[in-house]
């Protein structure tokens, strides 16, 4: 049966297209299909979907996360509300689907709430993920009421031990409690507002909770469970994290026990031609791949806008080169897209 809550989060989304944004999405969309169907590269179009990373940094250590292992070569930082701005505002005419996270725990920018608010009075869609540790009372209630869409909370346990194996610094109480919080102030506002999705990432150590993790869910009254296959970056699972349940391999071993992606793409990719990722600090990049932004198309500034940089020689390029073949760039040859 048909999650009534997911319906409403559909309806919500529905409700931010405007004919513009209709047609730059029907542009987009048939300018990849012809250059795959034809193997020429054609792009129509500007992005109807971004990701901006509302903050660069987090309190947790999670051993195959780039920021929580302190293996980001970036630096780290909060977006600044004045940028966020500036970028929403350029973008608008055609954007409506914002993904306020990237890299970082998204909760620590202190003018969160704010940037779903500005998103949600220009009718465009909001999702954020969490680690449900600054899930407070007060903020709750604040990104519910300035219009947030849909939240992702990541839960990858069922107790403490298992939690706290991977989510290194948290606490299995801590989040559990977030979402409890979450959830009580969403009923005591009345609101559909945000669907709420527990994701949960198949590890070795924690598969045996799968079942377990959908109990729980009902139990915290989130809206739906997500089973998620892990993403690695040691070549040889290192951190002996991944699961043998097939359906949640992402990877198989190939020579010397390395790992290569399943069913990976030879060439092509949507995520190019829809939309793009911007850093905390302002570099557009191609996807949330590219978490160094090794491949940054250019940097916003004051006097450069989105869809300037979008429409470059370096994005363009970029595009070009993943039309031909994903085995260009070394982000592509970890993506499952």
């Amino acid at each position: 049966m048909m999650n009534l809550m997911r319906i409403f989060s559909w309806i919500r989304l529905i409700r931010c297209l405007t004919f513009r944004r209709s047609w730059n999405f029907l542009k987009n969309y048939a300018s990849y299909s012809i250059s795959q169907w034809f193997d020429r590269y054609i792009h129509w179009g500007f992005p109807w979907t971004l990701s901006i990373e509302a903050s660069g940094i987090c309190n947790l250590h999670c051993p195959e996360c780039p920021v929580g292992s302190h293996s980001l070569t970036r630096s780290a930082g909060l977006l600044r509300l004045h940028d966020y701005a500036q970028w929403l505002d350029e973008s608008s005419p055609e954007l409506f689907y914002l993904i306020l996270y990237f890299q970082g725990e998204p909760l620590l920018n202190e003018d969160f709430a704010a940037m779903v608010k500005m998103a949600h009075q220009k009718r465009i869609y909001t999702i954020t993920s969490t680690n449900a540790h600054f899930l407070t009372s007060e903020l709750s209630e604040n990104i519910i009421m300035a219009g947030l869409d849909e939240i992702v909370i990541s839960l990858d346990g069922t107790d403490s031990l298992t939690y706290e194996k991977y989510r290194k610094g948290g606490s299995f109480d801590k989040a559990t409690e977030g979402i409890r919080q979450l959830v009580a102030a969403r009923k005591r506002s009345n609101r559909k507002n945000p669907f709420i999705r527990l994701q949960f990432i198949v590890m070795k150590h924690n598969q045996h909770q799968i079942n377990k993790i959908q109990s729980l869910g009902k139990q915290l009254g989130v809206d739906a469970v997500e089973l998620k296959s892990a993403q690695i970056y040691s070549p040889g699972d290192e951190n002996g994290l991944l699961t043998d349940i097939p359906e949640f391999a992402r990877y198989i071993k190939g020579e010397d026990s390395l790992l290569l992606m399943k069913n990976r793409r030879k060439r092509g990719c949507r995520r190019m031609w829809q939309g793009s990722v911007i850093t905390w600090d302002g570099r557009l990049i191609p996807c949330c791949y590219d978490k160094d932004a090794v491949h940054s198309y250019g940097l916003l500034d004051s006097s450069t806008q989105v869809k300037t940089i979008w429409t470059s020689p370096n994005a363009t390029i970029f595009r070009q080169n993943v039309m031909k073949s994903r085995d260009v760039y070394e982000i592509c040859r970890n993506c499952g897209e």
